[in-house]
């Protein structure tokens, strides 16, 4: 399983507070409506949050705790087999989430690095350093991601 391919799983990890996938956006159309950026403290009093992502190539189910842990399995859909998910997580004071997520089956390593933000009742997750072209991804409700 390429790392391409896995992409979603650290996407999905990053994008806390989120249960359903809704369409693409891009960052500048986000800021452009008068989306906010989530503080470190924000993000953590989301709490912890159940990931379950499907795609066509894989299913990721997870948890991302509030100690800082990620865990959980990503099952390959094209004959890979599954993996354990093992990592952890951390946020800078400006409200920065990195995840570094283990896949030691895969033998792969990934980390991402984003930032949360809210518009109205939604929460949408940006990569660190995006530009206004950027697509971002839209979440709704508090626990799972689909």
């Amino acid at each position: 399983m390429s790392l391409k391919k896995l992409g979603f799983v650290v996407h999905a990890l990053c994008a806390f507070g989120a249960t359903q996938v809704q369409a693409q956006a891009v960052f500048g159309d986000l800021m452009d409506a008068g989306a906010t950026k989530l503080s470190s403290a924000e993000v953590r009093a989301l709490g912890d949050l159940r990931i379950v992502r499907t795609a066509a190539d894989a299913d990721a189910f997870m948890a991302i705790r509030t100690d800082g842990t990620v865990v959980g399995m990503v099952h390959n859909k094209q004959g890979s087999g599954s993996s354990e998910a093992i990592g952890t997580w951390h946020l800078a004071a400006d409200g920065q989430r990195c995840v570094d997520v283990d896949l030691p089956a895969f033998r792969m390593q990934m980390k991402q690095c984003g930032y949360t933000y809210r518009l109205g009742g939604d929460i949408f997750f940006a990569p660190a350093g995006a530009d206004r072209n950027i697509a971002i991804t839209r979440y709704a409700g508090p626990a799972y991601l689909q």
